[in-house]
């Protein structure tokens, strides 16, 4: 116990997360620049198919959820665009994925593949390697990001969220839900990088960045809290409602989130074997799988795969 207390104590110690986050730094721009090209070929090929509102995916090692993404999107297309840009680290996974967007006509583009521990600084990476190499060279009229397991199971318009708005999504605050602690009278906020879109116009100025600072008791997308969200007006800002819903499964009532009344969040669905999630066993995942089909996208009669 005391161990442990010394090294929580260095790791919030600001020189040592100083130290990290230049490391972090320039392991990034190493990442960044491989592949690049293929981001801006992306960009040129949206640009010659006239796409100016653009909704980027992560996709992570999980073929049925894009599966499932994709399909919703083509039954509810909530105003943007779809891109998956794949961060899996397996390469079967990958090849599943491709296989998918190319039967659904869904952009997508591979990531280089690359080892990364810490799941939200990857997940981050990857949505600021998708800003700087596709979306800075498309100049979209509107852009944004959502989780690969966050699907529209109702008609909803993202656009119009972002009428005469610089930022739309779902905010987080410090201090929730986070093992670090920043000070109580710190309320720094984020968008979740799950669930955030922007008008390009007024962040173009801005190299935004989409990694965790946990320093500040915020996860994946809250370094641009010091690059943008500090710098705006409530007004600039459309904020997301979040509630959670009952989902029952073989007899049992669990809740999941639903943004804004028209997203279903599964959450987890990457990480079965992570402390905290309920997704661990094959049956318990193969009957998530069945219940976003059955319920949301029509029956598994659509599914192009069945992995799980």
């Amino acid at each position: 116990m005391a161990f442990k207390t010394i090294v929580d104590g260095i790791s919030r110690n600001p020189a040592v997360i100083w130290v990290k986050i230049v490391r972090n730094q320039f392991v990034y721009k190493a990442f960044e620049y491989r592949g690049r090209a293929s981001g801006r070929r992306l960009a040129k090929e949206l640009q010659g198919a006239g796409v100016s509102r653009v909704c980027i995916t992560i996709a992570f090692n999980v073929p049925w959820v894009i599966d499932a993404l994709t399909k919703a999107w083509e039954m509810r297309p909530p105003g943007m665009t779809l891109v998956v840009v794949d961060n899996s680290t397996k390469i079967a996974a990958r090849e599943a994925i491709a296989r998918i967007c190319e039967m659904r006509g869904v952009p997508y583009l591979a990531l280089p593949m690359r080892v990364e521990k810490h799941l939200s600084r990857s997940h981050g990476t990857a949505i600021t390697w998708a800003f700087h190499n596709i979306v800075r060279h498309l100049k979209p009229e509107l852009f944004g990001f959502i989780d690969h397991d966050c699907f529209p199971v109702a008609p909803f318009d993202i656009p119009s969220k972002l009428a005469g708005k610089t930022v739309y999504g779902r905010r987080a605050y410090g201090n929730e839900n986070h093992v670090y602690k920043a000070k109580p009278e710190d309320r720094h906020w984020n968008l979740w990088a799950g669930y955030c879109f922007y008008r390009f116009s007024a962040v173009a100025a801005y190299k935004l960045n989409f990694e965790p600072r946990i320093n500040l008791g915020l996860d994946t997308g809250a370094a641009n809290w010091a690059i943008l969200y500090s710098k705006l007006a409530e007004a600039d800002v459309a904020v997301a409602t979040v509630e959670q819903r009952p989902m029952t499964m073989a007899g049992v009532v669990g809740h999941h989130e639903f943004i804004d009344g028209a997203f279903f969040h599964l959450a987890g669905v990457s990480y079965p074997e992570r402390p905290g999630y309920h997704h661990r066993t094959v049956e318990h995942r193969e009957m998530l799988r069945d219940y976003v089909w059955n319920t949301y996208l029509g029956g598994p009669a659509g599914q192009t795969v069945s992995d799980f």
